[in-house]
């Protein structure tokens, strides 16, 4: 008896063209948007229950507020006790939370397509019917509190902080998200039930939701949990137009002895909706957005002062930043400065033909892998609906990024990013770090103490 074995590969197919779901659209006698997408395969079905309301719509006393509401949303609801609710999403296998964010606030479900309605329900009485108990309010404002000075002990969080003060001035965009220690103090309960009363509405709202929905009608079963939510006033309240810091600034926060210093770059980007984006993407991709990039390679490779450098493209509605991030050896801080805005200078003008075609590729290639999940589905959709996009905008952006050339890319880059109007913070020993970043010269120093000094 004899056997032969067949060594010859199999033949490599083309890639087969992605597109991202297709939505289905339909809206409630109330006024609710809802978003289905039929992912195949994922029977953990992720919701969330977007409103559009922005954080300016907090009074600059109250900031915080829309968080905190977040928080106590799930602590109580419909007649039930925070742990009775919690046995009732444990009991469906689900996952409920609420949050704020610069453009929206967010109610964002979990749960397996066998307990869909009972998951739904559960989310419908958390924004129709919470109880916001005093002792679940009084412990949730305490946990944000101790969430604010734990923050704080991280140098990351305070170099971003004090990055959106400089980027942002007077505007809401450039304090905390979820408050500041002393507007958090002086948030009460009702302030909770006003908040929730006044924007947190079905004509406001829209419910995306993914999943595979084979054997279920995903628009009866919202209905049955949210038909009934009637719309009882509220108020539209518009985003403010944050503007960007134009000119270059240099900011040293102290961290006493700390070996190493955290260093933020940004200036003045653009929004997603811009038709520059997807150049600049490209050529941002060329500059930090990868390993391989240019100031990855100049700080990690070839000089060995840190573990990591990118550079990111940080958008909102109304406007975006290019930022580079990275923690370098506190003895080469000056000079690692220096390498980054000269890296950036640089770059204008000179990304290359390779580059080009290798973040196109990594763009594309690879967008299939990025939304697998059903709750990175509706992660992108809640992004595009925030930041006032159209639903195609996924395949539409993936379309220009594959058409965006050279000379495009190069000329995004030179015309959005200006290496002499930066906004530079460092984190780290001021006694050490003063005078080298003075003699950098690349504005006036400030020096600011750390937060709760």
């Amino acid at each position: 008896m004899s056997s032969s074995v067949d060594s010859t590969a199999p033949a490599v197919l083309p890639p087969v063209g992605w597109r991202f779901p297709a939505v289905e659209e339909r809206r409630l006698d109330n006024g609710m948007r809802i978003l289905v997408y039929q992912c195949p395969g994922q029977y953990v079905v992720a919701a969330s229950l977007l409103f559009d309301v922005p954080l300016n719509a907090e009074t600059c006393d109250r900031e915080g507020v829309a968080g905190l509401t977040g928080r106590c949303l799930t602590q109580g609801a419909a007649g039930r006790t925070a742990e009775e609710f919690a046995d009732a999403l444990a009991l469906c296998g689900a996952d409920l939370d609420g949050s704020a964010f610069p453009d929206g606030f967010a109610v964002r479900l979990s749960v397996p397509v066998t307990h869909l309605r009972s998951g739904l329900d559960l989310l419908a009485d958390a924004v129709t019917e919470p109880t916001f108990a005093a002792a679940d309010f009084e412990r949730e404002k305490r946990l944000r509190l101790q969430d604010i000075d734990q923050a704080h002990a991280y140098p990351q969080h305070v170099a971003a902080e004090q990055l959106n003060e400089m980027l942002f001035g007077t505007a809401r965009a450039a304090r905390p998200v979820g408050g500041s220690t002393g507007t958090v103090e002086e948030i009460t309960r009702a302030d909770l039930v006003s908040y929730a009363d006044t924007h947190l509405q079905p004509a406001n709202a829209t419910l995306v939701i993914a999943g595979d929905f084979l054997d279920v009608d995903v628009h009866d079963v919202a209905a049955a949990g949210l038909g009934g939510w009637e719309h009882v006033g509220g108020r539209v309240v518009e985003g403010e137009q944050a503007q960007v810091h134009d000119g270059p600034q240099l900011a040293l926060v102290d961290w006493p002895d700390a070996p190493q210093a955290t260093v933020r770059v940004a200036g003045e980007g653009v929004t997603r909706g811009d038709p520059r984006w997807p150049a600049l993407f490209v050529a941002n991709y060329a500059v930090g957005g990868n390993f391989s990039s240019r100031v990855n390679t100049v700080l990690r490779e070839q000089k060995g002062v840190t573990y990591g450098a990118s550079s990111t493209l940080d958008t909102g509605r109304r406007a975006g930043i290019v930022s580079v991030s990275t923690a370098v050896r506190s003895d080469a801080t000056a000079q690692s400065l220096a390498d980054i805005v000269a890296i950036v200078a640089a770059a204008r003008g000179a990304i290359t033909d390779d580059e080009v075609a290798t973040a196109i590729r990594a763009a594309t290639e690879s967008a299939a892998l990025g939304f697998e999940r059903s709750d990175a589905v509706v992660g992108r959709v809640e992004m595009l609906l925030s930041q006032g996009l159209p639903l195609g905008h996924v395949d539409a952006n993936l379309e220009r990024i594959r058409q965006v050339t050279t000379e495009q890319a190069n000329a995004a880059y030179a015309d959005v990013v200006r290496p002499g109007d930066l906004t530079v913070v460092v984190v780290g020993d001021a006694a050490s770090l003063r005078q080298p970043l003075a003699g950098w010269g690349y504005a006036e120093l400030q020096e600011i103490d750390p937060p709760g000094q």
